[in-house]
């Protein structure tokens, strides 16, 4: 699995106002977890970027006031409005236990299916795996080049060396349609499209029909009344 080295600085106070504080100087209030550990630290914002905006998973090396923590990195906060990260919880590895982590899925190779006209569709985009911190891998890569039409990989069918792959074996992951599943698709989606529209439509009217009513209703009596004037 790949590495990124993240610097922070141990905080000595902690709690909402002192988190605010710390926001306020463009650092990021952070908590180190695991091993019975628990540390307060903040890191610049500026830092994250390349560590949380991005596909790619990472092992982080934590180094705080000297030392060094291998970790991974767990719940991350975000501002509700600006979207700006708040808080990030990173999880202290153990070299002797299996941890948990979600990686993305890459599919390799052209498949047989795909140059007898089928479709390739990646129907998931990560998935969980579980392995010794030494074993952890950053991507689970799938080769497809044997995979046919109407065929598919599902969860049961990955294997990768030291790691369990976890999550419900016959959830598919891709999947190669013939071309008469394509346009069966095809058709629902616009049938589905045409009716959508038509009961947009019908909506419509019925709404214009209803205020129509409503206002002839209202003026009946001012005509009413203006007759007997």
């Amino acid at each position: 699995m790949q590495t990124f080295v993240l610097e922070g600085k141990q905080r000595s106070q902690i709690g909402r106002v002192a988190s605010k504080t710390t926001r306020t100087k463009e650092m990021v209030p952070c908590v180190l977890y695991g091993n019975g550990e628990n540390i307060n630290f903040e890191v610049a914002a500026s830092a994250l970027k390349t560590l949380v905006y991005t596909p790619n998973v990472y092992k982080v090396i934590v180094k705080i006031d000297g030392a060094e923590h291998e970790t991974l990195m767990r719940e991350i906060q975000f501002h509700p409005v600006s979207d700006a990260i708040q808080h990030i919880d990173f999880l202290k590895l153990n070299p002797k236990k299996k941890v948990t982590c979600d990686v993305p899925i890459k599919l390799e190779g052209q498949s047989i299916g795909v140059k007898d006209g089928g479709k390739l569709i990646q129907r998931l985009r990560k998935i969980t795996i579980k392995a010794l911190p030494k074993d952890l891998v950053d991507k689970v890569s799938i080769d497809v080049t044997n995979l046919e039409v109407s065929k598919t990989v599902r969860i049961g069918d990955i294997k990768v060396n030291n790691v369990e792959v976890l999550g419900t074996k016959s959830i598919p992951v891709a999947t190669v349609l013939s071309p008469r599943a394509l346009k069966a698709m095809a058709d629902a989606a616009a049938a589905a499209d045409a009716a959508a529209k038509a009961a947009t439509t019908t909506a419509a009217t019925t709404t214009t029909a209803a205020t129509t009513e409503g206002a002839a209703t209202t003026e009946a009596p001012k005509e009413e009344k203006k007759d007997k004037e």
